[in-house]
């Protein structure tokens, strides 16, 4: 299920908005729903399920979209979103992880369409990861890992809620991992690019304020690995 949240103090938008989200819907073979909100408090105190794709208005009575998205950046319940508004000029200031697209009202199908195509790969792409406990088996997405540590022959799992101690190889995970966002920093480390700050001297500065080092041996590979993913998040998401 594919859940479509729409925020705008405006009915005629969110109308327009749910309008052209089911027209392509209905020419898919997925389930999908809205949760539709009127202000950014309302974004805020959602206690439902993930919504994978919300279109939020930049500019509204009291809590604006901007201040909507600081608030939101580690809040795993809205994964991906679409600001909408008549100000193109606010355009590069809405760039992150969770930002899809700027998108100009009125709304045009393609650009709806576009975006919800984007989420849609990029859920399937959001794998679950497979791991060991004393507890028995256990099972993560991708963009809930922070980084991964090998300590002996066992890892630790740091994910955006706790720190899960896992009884496989860094191996295994990376084998996972293989062609997504995480990438391997050092002989003891895997990293998701995803949840990566900022790059510094000293390594990896991540969204969790730890510091992931980066190995000489592999510092080019995760330089590039690393632009890559910056290129896409801030150009290439939305072509084709």
């Amino acid at each position: 299920m594919i859940i479509i949240g729409i925020c705008d103090d405006e009915e005629q938008y969110r109308a327009q908005i749910k309008l052209l989200c089911s027209a392509f819907f209905d020419t898919q073979k997925q389930e999908f729903g809205f949760v539709e909100f009127t202000s950014g408090e309302e974004v805020l105190a959602y206690q439902g399920d993930r919504i994978h794709l919300l279109f939020l208005d930049i500019e509204m009575p009291g809590m604006g979209g901007l201040e909507v998205l600081s608030r939101v950046r580690r809040n795993e319940r809205i994964w991906r979103i679409v600001f909408v508004t008549s100000h193109k000029e606010l355009k590069w200031e809405t760039i992150d992880l969770k930002t899809l697209a700027f998108l100009e009202k009125p709304l045009e199908k393609a650009g709806v369409e576009t975006c919800i195509k984007t989420v849609l790969r990029e859920n399937r792409e959001n794998i679950e990861i497979s791991y060991r406990t004393l507890k028995g088996a256990g099972h993560i997405l991708l963009d809930e890992v922070v980084f991964v540590q090998a300590r002996g022959n066992y890892v630790s799992i740091c994910s955006v809620k706790e720190e899960i101690p896992g009884y496989d190889s860094i191996k295994t995970i990376e084998k996972q991992t293989d062609g997504t966002d995480m990438v391997r920093t050092h002989k003891s480390y895997l990293a998701n690019l995803q949840h990566v700050k900022k790059v510094n001297g000293e390594g990896l500065l991540m969204t969790n304020g730890a510091v992931v080092p980066v190995g000489r041996k592999y510092y080019a590979s995760v330089k590039e690995a690393y632009y890559s993913f910056i290129r896409n998040v801030t150009i290439d998401r939305n072509k084709g």
